[in-house]
């Protein structure tokens, strides 16, 4: 009986364990700032590490290099953004729940820039864009990670 027991902990700590996948240094969800409160401030948090947490709806098709995470705010996502090829998002990650640790950043962007920005997410996830649609610049505030976790 007592072995049973001992298997059951082992195979239920295990499956624990294989509940998630590190990636680059790892982040904690413990940790989370929820984004409800860091875009109180914003301005309060760039340049200072965060840790953000949510779901997953997209990831950079092309090289893994981003994900946006949904936040605690309405429809608003969180873009978590890493160098190509140190962490790489997987595309099969998308719908589940992540959490990211990095610098929080404020990209001011000019009306071009915004073009080219949204152009080039656009490219990524192969969707069309009119870049006549693109009437204002745009702020774009984004964790720069240097690690993340991901249920599996």
């Amino acid at each position: 009986m007592k072995s049973l027991v001992f298997i059951l902990f082992t195979v239920i700590g295990l499956t624990s364990f294989a509940a998630e996948k590190n990636l680059g240094k790892g982040a904690k969800f413990t940790d989370a700032v929820p984004m409800s409160k860091i875009m109180k401030t914003p301005e309060s948090y760039v340049g200072k590490e965060v840790t953000v947490s949510g779901t997953i709806v997209d990831v950079c098709a092309k090289r893994g290099c981003w994900m946006q995470l949904t936040t605690d705010v309405g429809n608003e996502k969180v873009r978590v953004k890493v160098n190509d090829g140190e962490i790489v998002f997987p595309l099969e990650a998308r719908g589940k729940k992540a959490a990211a640790k990095g610098e929080f950043k404020k990209m001011v962007l000019t009306l071009e820039q915004t073009k080219n920005h949204l152009a080039h997410i656009a490219e990524e996830n192969k969707k069309k864009f009119d870049p006549a649609s693109v009437k204002e610049p745009m702020v774009v505030y984004q964790v720069q990670a240097s690690g993340a976790v991901i249920e599996e």
